[in-house]
């Protein structure tokens, strides 16, 4: 047996796992935790592509207790299609808050012996030792992890033990389909937290809110986006359930990137209650309308005000694939509130006008409408895992 420390800036447990699926016949994984960075980095490893594209089976338990959110499912849902019958994924789902799913183990057969890489590392980039948390920091985790050759009987009764615990699992239904609805709210739950330093800050006068929020707060490994996280965005009267968002917000702030792509989106009332959350694929049709199907909409009159006021959608972008909204017809209560936000209306352009839309901080938002439903915001916290 080998027992290693990862020091941070090191890769030596992606480098480790790729190691012992070399000439792997079979192989799996179970992780308490996963994104989407440390899954394309697994999975883009040599010897466990080369085990995938041999038609080697390979099957991967990740847990969705925290981190693991939407972005990290469909991911992995995408690589499931790409190696159909070869690649199978679950995940572990339980409803007891006192315990956490946290283990972090893998292993690949050959022969007659098993290899097991078992450790504190998860699923992710910081855990596989790839990413910098912060300006200046060194990149990835503290791991540690030891690496195991068993032969014979001793590989037998260890992969007895493993599938034993796979099958009592799958008895007992833990053991979740990746669109299992319960796993899609608990994954938009993750993608809502931000985790913050515990160096005390000091805010600088002449930065904006939202340069202090990508300073203080950020995602899970490091996900960095091309606008602020909150959309504020009136929507034209179109087909029922539809918004027409435009070109902009479609593609930078959606991620729309010129072909079909699933995202999840969840609606939040705005007395506070999260809907169901519905996978949709972002697309544009034929005549080039950037539009989404937001269905809630059409649940709701569309009503103009007299100054031409209109329907307006707040929108949360949770990671690059999750998104809550809301949306505030013109009879809401706080319409004034929100309304100032975009600025005067804009004159006629010849039967129409263009539609306003802002791109703002959590911080500026929570600052200007104080009644913002909770559940449709991030939450911050100290510590990436319970």
């Amino acid at each position: 047996m080998t027992f290693v420390f990862q020091q941070p800036g090191t890769t030596k447990l992606l480098e480790a796992i790729d190691d012992a699926a070399a000439d792997a016949t079979a192989g799996g994984g179970v992780f308490a935790f996963a994104s989407r960075g440390g899954i394309d980095a697994f999975f883009s490893r040599p010897n466990i592509a080369r085990m995938l594209r041999r038609r080697q089976r390979f099957q991967l338990i990740v847990g969705v207790d925290a981190i693991t959110n939407a972005e990290a499912l469909l991911c992995l849902s995408e690589k499931v299609a790409q190696y159909n019958g070869i690649l199978s994924a679950n995940v572990f789902f339980h409803e007891n808050p006192a315990s956490t799913f946290h283990p972090k183990f893998s292993w690949f057969q050959q022969g007659s012996s098993l290899r097991l890489v078992t450790g504190s590392g998860n699923l992710t980039k910081r855990g596989l030792g790839q990413l910098a948390v912060a300006a200046g920091a060194p990149p990835g985790n503290w791991e540690a992890f030891s690496i195991q050759t068993m032969l014979d009987g001793e590989a037998t009764s260890a992969m007895a033990d493993i599938n034993a615990w796979l099958a009592g699992q799958l008895e007992a239904g833990t053991l979740c389909s990746l669109d299992d609805e319960r796993v899609r709210e608990r994954a938009m739950a993750n993608g809502r937290m931000r985790f913050a330093s515990t160096t005390p800050r000091v805010r600088i006068p002449a930065q904006p809110a939202e340069a202090l929020d990508a300073i203080e707060v950020a995602p899970v490994d490091g996900i960095t986006f091309s606008t602020p996280e909150i959309l504020v965005r009136e929507i034209p009267k179109n087909r029922s359930g539809q918004a027409d968002l435009g070109k902009t917000v479609l593609t930078e702030f959606f991620g729309y990137e010129g072909s079909e792509k699933k995202v999840f989106v969840q609606f939040v009332s705005l007395d506070n209650i999260p809907k169901p959350v519905e996978p949709i694929l972002l697309f544009v049709n034929q005549s080039k309308n950037y539009r989404l199907e937001l269905h809630e909409i059409a649940a709701l009159d569309y009503d103009l005000r007299e100054d031409d006021g209109r329907m307006i959608l707040v929108a949360t972008k949770l990671d690059l694939r999750s998104f809550r909204y809301t949306i505030l017809p013109v009879t809401a209560p706080d319409y004034d509130t929100v309304a100032q936000l975009l600025g005067p209306i804009p004159p006629l352009r010849g039967r129409s006008r263009p539609m306003r839309e802002l791109f703002m901080s959590s911080t500026e938002l929570r600052t200007t409408w104080l009644n913002v439903p909770d559940n449709l915001l991030p939450l911050e916290t100290f510590t990436p895992e319970p």
